[in-house]
C-alpha cells in the first residue's frame, strides 16, 4: 500500500488521453478504478495404469483375472471452481489535485494505484489476494513406484521369469500367514504393546501390497490444479474457455483432442441514465468512487455446470462525491472497496 500527502506530491504527466487527463507539472495523485478478472480454477487427476512384470501369471498364482494388461495414461477432471481477483484499470485514471483540500490530507493507494482510501491510515480488511496463474503443482498420493523388485535372493536367481513369479507368490501367502499367526497370537515373540503391533502389521501390508502389484499392476494418481485468468469484456454465451482432453489434460482452446469448457457472460452493467442526481445544483468534489456492474457467469463442461454472481467494476459507472462533505472543521475519512471502487464507509 502506497500513502501520498497531497501537499508535497509532484506528479508529472503529459499525453495521457484517458478518463481524465493530468496536464504537465500538475500537482496531484493519480489513481485508477478497478477492474475484474476471472479466474478459473480446474483441478484434475492424471491416472497412469502400469501392468505388473507377473501380469501373465496372475491367474496362475492368485488366482485373478482382474489385471492391468498395457501400460495407459488418462486425465479426469474432478473440479472447476471460479474466483474473482482485481487489477488496475488502466483506461479509467483519475485525478486529485491538491486544491481540493485545506491543509494536509492522505491518499492510500494499492501497489497497482488503486483508491483504497482518503485520510485512511491503514488499508481496508479486503481479500485482494491474487493466485498465481497457470501454476501445476502435482501431488502424488499413492506408494512411488520401486525401481528394484521387492524379491528375495532365492527369487532373483530362479532362473526364469515363471519361477521368480511362483516364488514371488510364496512370499505373498507367507506374508498372509504371518499376519494371521500374529493376530491369533500365535507367535513366539509378539510385539510388546498395540501400537508396536500395528507398525508391524502395517509393514507386512505394505510388503504384501508390492508383491500383489507385480501381478495385478498398478495405478498411480497424480493431482493437479490449474487455472485460467478470463477478463470480461461483454456479454457471451458458450464461448470456448479452454479444452480438457483425457488423454493430455488441459489444452488450448484449438486443441479439438479435448472436450471444450464453456464459458457464457450475462452482463448488467451500470450506465450513466441509470444514476439519479437529486439535486443538479449540488457542486462536485474532485473524488471519484465506482459504481460496479455485474455478471451472471455460468462454467460448463460435459453435464458439469457452475454458475456465479460477481460484481464487474470495469461495467460500472464512476462518481464524484459532493463538495460539501469536505468542508468542516474535522476531517472526512473515506474507506473505498478495492476490488469494486465503491465506498466501504465514510467518517468524520
Amino acid at each position: 500500500m502506497r500513502k501520498y500527502l497531497l501537499s508535497v506530491l509532484l506528479v508529472a504527466f503529459s499525453g495521457i488521453t484517458l478518463a481524465q487527463v493530468v496536464h504537465e507539472n500538475e500537482t496531484s495523485v493519480v489513481y485508477y478504478m478497478p477492474k475484474t478478472e476471472l479466474i478459473i480454477t480446474l483441478s484434475y487427476d492424471r491416472v497412469e495404469h502400469e501392468p505388473g512384470v507377473f501380469y501373465q501369471y496372475a491367474q496362475r498364482y492368485l488366482g485373478t483375472t482382474d489385471i492391468i494388461l498395457e501400460k495407459k495414461v488418462n486425465y479426469l477432471l474432478q473440479d472447476i471452481q471460479l474466483t474473482t481477483q482485481a487489477v488496475a484499470d488502466t483506461t479509467r485514471v483519475y485525478k486529485i489535485p491538491t486544491h481540493v483540500a485545506n491543509g494536509t490530507c492522505l491518499v492510500s493507494l494499492s501497489h497497482d494505484g488503486r483508491l483504497l482510501g482518503y485520510n485512511c491510515s491503514t488499508q481496508p480488511a479486503v481479500n485482494t489476494t491474487q493466485p498465481a496463474i497457470n501454476s501445476t503443482q502435482p501431488a502424488i498420493n499413492t506408494t512411488p513406484h520401486n525401481a528394484v523388485l521387492p524379491l528375495l535372493e532365492e527369487q532373483f536367481i530362479a532362473g526364469s521369469v515363471a519361477k521368480m513369479a511362483e516364488g514371488a507368490a510364496k512370499l505373498i501367502y507367507r506374508i498372509r500367514e504371518t499376519r494371521l499367526q500374529i493376530l491369533a497370537g500365535d507367535v513366539e515373540h509378539l510385539p510388546a504393546d498395540g501400537k508396536s503391533m500395528q507398525l508391524v502389521l502395517d509393514e507386512l501390508d505394505q510388503q504384501e501390497q508390492q508383491l500383489v502389484e507385480l501381478f495385478i499392476g498398478k495405478i498411480t494418481t497424480q493431482s493437479y490444479t490449474q487455472q485460467v485468468l478470463y477478463t470480461p469484456a461483454k456479454s457471451v454465451e458458450n464461448d470456448v474457455l479452454c479444452r480438457f482432453s483425457v488423454h493430455k489434460g488441459l489444452v488450448d482452446t484449438n486443441d479439438l483432442s479435448g472436450e471444450p469448457v464453456y464459458i457464457s457472460v450475462n452482463a448488467h452493467k451500470q450506465v450513466a441514465q441509470d444514476i439519479i442526481v437529486e439535486d443538479k445544483k449540488v457542486e462536485l468534489s474532485a473524488l471519484y468512487y465506482n459504481l460496479p456492474g455485474s455478471a451472471d457467469i455460468t462454467l460448463q463442461y460435459k453435464d458439469k455446470q457452475l454458475t456465479h454472481h460477481t460484481a464487474v467494476a470495469q461495467w460500472g459507472y464512476a462518481l464524484p462525491l459532493a463538495k460539501a462533505l469536505f468542508v468542516g472543521k474535522k476531517q472526512v475519512s473515506i474507506q473505498f472497496n478495492p476490488e469494486t471502487g465503491n465506498i466501504l464507509s465514510i467518517q468524520r
